[in-house]
């Protein structure tokens, strides 16, 4: 009996360790498990344009180089407003008024409340005088008391003139805000939007301009990008416009600025879920702008298509990579490849001749355009499990909405993810302004 209590007991401890080796198995085979970082892998022949010969695009619209956003004064209203959306006004141009008949009270009750002060600064000091001759005459025993008196109102006089200088000060600011109730425009532009009511940005706390206004002359162009793409976009890169109507009006331009401090705001408060296979993946635009070389031709508000510029203007032979892509720490330069077996390998490459201006080597040998190559990053380790970016394979964030352009193109970004800049972007007529949104360098002014 004892020894089948034994046998008994031996079968379920092995059963228990059979069941961890099993565990232990199955997670550390798991691909993109908590330890392992999910690596995206792009196509050569689109990073190199050696592919189907075209170019993946973002949407983008022409927006003012400056805006002048006006915030009311606190705990002032409006009387009367001159001008209206879309109006185009000089520098100088009234725009609206402030109402100044309880500030005309406040300033009234102000000057006799500083005339009162005045008046009892008069009386202490006179106090102080009288006492003062008082106390020359007072016998030895009562020098103290007299003291003390003097030096109390002394004090009371300082409090007093304190107290004048801060009532003079409001007084001013009253009389000021008086003078300028009439708020006039400070540049030559259109009025963008007029909101009587500003109310509060959910995400920044800051207040709603009460009116904006687009300047003339200069502009540049607002896109968005996901978390997931910045990856391929950094500030200084090159691009090409394209107009919407014309593919062969074109301008150049450079991204100056990736705004990851305010993101897009909007019916899912920036965030857009992925047409990947996991649709419960969201991910957060943020907005970026490019500053045109020429603005020539282009109108405010107009609809535009961007393109990284990777030089397919010009006739180059051969195959030529983004120098990010290559490491070459160690001398010997190499990519991140993944590998026949869907796993990620070093691929070393032959350099041949360097563009500094677009910033990309030729590939003398060792890639091809049907292979897929990762952007270097610390998670990057021979053996790692990598997804290919065209779409068969899980992609996560990397989807997107994709809006099939003339000629066959597609909107989107390197790698096939999402460069849409705004859903609603794509389906609003060229020259239209009224997506005009974002300023690319806001000049903020409280009258």
């Amino acid at each position: 009996m004892k020894k089948k209590v034994i046998i008994g007991i031996g079968i379920v401890v092995l059963a228990v360790i059979a069941g961890l080796v099993i565990w232990r198995v199955t997670v550390s085979n798991k691909p993109g498990g908590d330890d392992e970082a999910a690596l995206y892998a792009d196509s050569v022949s689109m990073l190199t344009g050696t592919g189907l010969g075209t170019q993946n695009r973002f949407a983008g619209v022409i927006e003012a180089q400056n805006t002048l956003k006006i915030r009311l004064e606190s705990e002032q209203t409006v009387k009367e407003i001159f001008v209206e959306k879309g109006q185009s006004v000089d520098v100088g141009t009234p725009l609206f008024q402030y109402d100044t008949e309880d500030m005309g009270m406040k300033l009234e009750q102000a000057q006799l409340e500083l005339e009162k002060i005045s008046n009892g600064i008069d009386t202490l000091n006179a106090q102080i005088e009288t006492l003062t001759k008082e106390k020359k005459n007072a016998p030895s025993s009562e020098q103290l008391s007299f003291t003390t008196q003097i030096q109390e109102l002394q004090t009371n006089v300082k409090q007093e003139e304190y107290n004048y200088k801060v009532k003079e000060l409001e007084i001013g600011r009253l009389q000021k805000s008086i003078e300028s109730a009439v708020v006039n425009s400070t540049i030559a532009g259109i009025v963008q939007e007029i909101n009587e009511n500003p109310s509060y940005d959910s995400y920044t706390g800051e207040q709603q301009a009460f009116m904006s206004i687009l300047a003339v002359g200069k502009y540049r162009v607002k896109g968005s990008i996901s978390e997931q793409n910045m990856r391929n976009f950094y500030v200084g890169m090159p691009v090409i416009v394209h107009s919407r109507v014309d593919d062969s009006l074109i301008w150049s331009g450079t991204v100056d600025t990736i705004d990851t401090e305010k993101p897009i705001t909007g019916s899912s408060d920036g965030m857009v879920v992925s047409s990947g296979s996991d649709s419960s993946v969201q991910a957060t635009k943020y907005p970026f702008y490019v500053t045109l070389d020429s603005s020539d031709g282009l109108m405010l508000g107009q609809h535009v298509y961007l393109e990284p510029n990777l030089g397919q203007g010009e006739e180059k032979d051969g195959m030529w990579l983004m120098s990010s892509y290559i490491v070459q720490d160690d001398g010997d330069p190499y990519v991140w490849a993944a590998g026949s077996d869907g796993k990620l390998e070093k691929r070393p490459v032959s350099l041949g001749d360097h563009d500094e201006e677009m910033d990309t080597y030729k590939i003398l040998d060792g890639l091809k355009a049907s292979d897929y190559i990762v952007w270097p990053s610390e998670d990057c380790k021979k053996g790692a499990t990598v997804y290919k970016n065209d779409g068969s394979m899980p992609q996560g964030n990397f989807g997107g909405d994709m809006e099939v352009l003339p000629g066959g193109e597609e909107n989107g970004v390197i790698g096939g993810m999402d460069g849409e800049a705004d859903g609603a972007m794509n389906n609003v007529p060229e020259g239209d302004d009224s997506a005009v949104n974002a300023p690319s360098k806001e000049m903020e002014e409280t009258p």
